[in-house]
Formats: C-alpha cells, sequence, structure tokens
C-alpha cells in the first residue's frame, strides 16, 4: 500500500512546479508595478521547492530497494507518448507553434533537453544502483559527513558566492537522492523545526523578491535578480525543501484511495503541461491575469496549479488504463524471462559487496 503522506506531497510538489511555470513562462509586461512583479515572483518560489521534494522521495523509497527495468521503461515510454501526441496534435491544430527547435526538441525529447527534469531523473534512475552500494556501504556517521560536506560545497558556497563552480542538476539530484534515503532512515528535525524551516525559508525567499526588486528599482541594484534565492540549491529554497519532506514524511496520514490514486498522474502532469508546445500555447492565454493585482495574481496562480494538476492527471490515468496497462501486460508476458533476468541483475548489483 502506498504512503499516503507521501503520495499527498508528490501532488503538492506538482502543482508548485505548475505556479513556478504560470509565473516564469507567463506574459508579463515590463516594467508594471512592483507589488505585482512581486507576486509573479513569488509563484515562482514553489517551483525549485517542488522538483527538490520529487527527487527526496525518489530516494526515500528507492535507496533501500533496487531499480526495475519495467520502471525505466514506463519513464521512457510515457516521455515519448506525450512529446509526439502533443507534436501531433498542434501539427493539426496550431501549426505556428511548431518551431523547428520545438521540432527537433519533439522528436528526440529525452535528449534535446525538452524535458530537463525527465533527462536528469532517468540518469538519476540508471545510476541509483550504484549510490544504493555507496549508501549502504557507508557507516552512519559517514553518511552524516558525506551530507554536511554536499551541503557545504553544493548549496552553501553556490548561495554565498552567486555562482556555482562545481554543482549541476545531475549532481544536485544524486545528492537528493542520497539525502531521501538518510532522511527516512535518520529524521533531520522534529515536526516544529520542520515547520521552521519550511516557514522560514519561505519568509526568507519572499522578502529577498520584494527587496531586492525595490532595491533595483530604486537604486539600480544588479548584482543578484528578486529569483535569485528560488533555484534548488540556495540555502532557503533548501532549507524549506527539507522542511516541507519532513512535515510529510512524518504526517501519519492512513492509506486515502483518492490520493494514491491522483499522484499516479503527477509524472504525466509535468510531461504535457511543460511540453514547450503546450506551454507556449499554455500561458499566454492567462495574461490578463496581470491587470488583477498582486491579490489576484497571487489567487489565479494557485488555481492554475490546482486546475492544471486536475486536467493533466485525468489525462494521464486515462492513458495508464487504456494503453499503458495493456502494453505492459503484453511486454510481461511476452518478456517475462528477459524482465525477470534484468531485474535479478540489478538486484544484485545493488547488493553488490565491498569485499
Amino acid at each position: 500500500m502506498r504512503n499516503s503522506n507521501i503520495e499527498l506531497l508528490r501532488i503538492v510538489s506538482m502543482m508548485l512546479i505548475a505556479m513556478f511555470h504560470f509565473s516564469v513562462h507567463g506574459s508579463w509586461p515590463e516594467g508594471g508595478p512592483l507589488a505585482s512583479d512581486t507576486a509573479v515572483e513569488m509563484l515562482s518560489f514553489g517551483g525549485k521547492l517542488g522538483v527538490n521534494c520529487f527527487v527526496l522521495i525518489t530516494g526515500y523509497f528507492m535507496v533501500h530497494s533496487y531499480l526495475k527495468v519495467q520502471s525505466l521503461l514506463r519513464v521512457v515510454l510515457q516521455t515519448w507518448f506525450y512529446s509526439f501526441a502533443i507534436l501531433a496534435i498542434f501539427a493539426v491544430a496550431q501549426p505556428d507553434l511548431i518551431t523547428p527547435e520545438r521540432l527537433r526538441k519533439a522528436v528526440t525529447p529525452i535528449t534535446s533537453g525538452e524535458y530537463w527534469f525527465i533527462t536528469c531523473y532517468l540518469a538519476l534512475m540508471v545510476v541509483s544502483p550504484f549510490l544504493n552500494v555507496l549508501y549502504r556501504h557507508l557507516s552512519d556517521e559517514g553518511r552524516r559527513r558525506l551530507i554536511i560536506v554536499g551541503f557545504v560545497a553544493l548549496s552553501l558556497i553556490p548561495t554565498v558566492a552567486a555562482r556555482n563552480p562545481i554543482g549541476s542538476d545531475l549532481v544536485w539530484f544524486f545528492y537528493l537522492y542520497l539525502l531521501g534515503g538518510w532522511l527516512r532512515d535518520r529524521p533531520l528535525w522534529t515536526r516544529r523545526g520542520n515547520a521552521l524551516a519550511f516557514a522560514g525559508g519561505v519568509l526568507f525567499v519572499w522578502a529577498s523578491m520584494a527587496v531586492i526588486g525595490w532595491a533595483q528599482r530604486a537604486l539600480g541594484f544588479s548584482y543578484i535578480g528578486p529569483d535569485y534565492f528560488i533555484w534548488q540549491y540556495m540555502v532557503p529554497t533548501f532549507a524549506a525543501s527539507l522542511g516541507l519532506f519532513g512535515l510529510f514524511a512524518s504526517w501519519e496520514l492512513p492509506p486515502i484511495r483518492w490520493i494514491n490514486t491522483a499522484a499516479k498522474g503527477a509524472l504525466g502532469v509535468y510531461l504535457i503541461h511543460d511540453n514547450p508546445i503546450m506551454r507556449a500555447w499554455l500561458w499566454p492565454h492567462l495574461a490578463w491575469v496581470y491587470a488583477l493585482g498582486p491579490a489576484g495574481i497571487l489567487a489565479v496562480g494557485v488555481v492554475s496549479g490546482a486546475v492544471v494538476y486536475a486536467i493533466g492527471a485525468a489525462i494521464d490515468l486515462a492513458r495508464i488504463a487504456l494503453l499503458e496497462k495493456p502494453l505492459f501486460d503484453w511486454i510481461g508476458h511476452r518478456f517475462k524471462g528477459a524482465f525477470a533476468a534484468a531485474n535479478r541483475w540489478m538486484d544484485r548489483l545493488g547488493k553488490t559487496d565491498s569485499n
């Protein structure tokens, strides 16, 4: 039975990511009121927080498990399906949105960077057996030191230095994966500590957006932008991510069927709404929101995140029932022996002894 508390976090994280895309891909005017621009920036904060939580969830479950070939194949086929399907739909409905660059990315969605998260996530899945070996062969003290060194090198230094000299999205995913497993074995903070980390990180980032935005206009400040602290490895966002994850991980929520079902569509929501062709069509339709002022922008942004999730999840659950399940039933029957052998090999790989 799925953990409904973690599955609910998966839903919340994807809604935050959709709100981020509402903010960064919207058709907002230049030089608008500071309050309205700050409201737009505030909605962008949740995206990287959601990404962090998604990878922490992966490590939380997989660091003591092993990669199944079927799981990898599902993500690959799901990505291809939505990339090709959306391309085909808009080739008929609105072909002017299909630029040569978008066409190139749609044809090779995994390697072209059409979905940066999927590219990194698949790489993480492939490397996960080796990360599991590393995790299991470290003592508890060794894991603690790894987490501390990773924090300093990948989060603290980039935050203070205004540059990320050694990090990358994939390296950050590796770190979060190991951290997710560690948090399952050794919760970092109490529930109150998680709440303080989450609230403190959110309030700091939001306040920095307003202050930096004001300094840019009043003083010509240009060293960093208002969105400086939103990126996933920045200390305030990282702290808020750990707090949010910890709150949900410690929540003793009984199994709730609708949450577990809705969460199955989370990755599909991302693949649908953040497709480059789809987002070029979707977000300009909400340009009118800016005229509503800060409160209206925030309200519509939150509602948009919920609506995008509801529609995207409904589409993906239908795809699972009508296409994925029958296909994998056939594949599982046709290649049962091959899958079993590959999974046994993956299991042995993850249990490799250091001797």
